[in-house]
């Protein structure tokens, strides 16, 4: 009598398509994903060293007024305000205001840029009342610049 053998042990393999795909996931996630490690937190960029292409436009440089507020006294509670980078104002507003409707009277559009650039300490409040002084003189075109140190 024949006895029966036991079907051979088929071979069983895990899927190796979805592996496939997950290393390939990883592989594209490191490569497009910049390092920041060794640049404590920020991108560094690989500039070109030579120049690029010579623009044939000319690069207008549009006249405005500059209004800078500088922080000063114990926290930052004053504000030292400089008009048009010569005339020094002190922390009064008024005068501000004042400057900027001599100029404005003096023949300047309304559509004059005007640049109000605090400093980094220079409290919010300050770079609102520069922006109401603009304002009330009859500027339209009033922008803000980055505070810097």
């Amino acid at each position: 009598m024949r006895t029966k053998r036991p079907p051979e042990a088929m071979k069983i393999q895990p899927p190796l398509i979805p592996v496939i795909d997950v290393v390939f996931d990883l592989l594209i996630f490191f490569l497009l994903i910049p390092s920041t490690s060794q640049s404590d937190g920020y991108l560094t960029t690989n500039l070109p060293e030579s120049e690029g292409p010579v623009s044939t436009k000319k690069v207008i440089h549009e006249e405005r007024i500059k209004i800078e507020l500088l922080d000063s006294g114990v926290n930052a509670e004053k504000c030292e305000i400089i008009l048009t980078e010569t005339k020094e104002l002190g922390s009064n507003f008024d005068a501000l205001r004042d400057g900027l409707i001599v100029l404005r009277s003096g023949g300047m559009s309304d559509k004059m840029p005007v640049l109000i650039a605090p400093s980094m300490a220079c409290r919010q409040k300050f770079v609102v009342q520069g922006f109401d002084a603009a304002v009330a003189a009859g500027f339209k075109n009033i922008q803000f610049a980055v505070p810097y140190e």
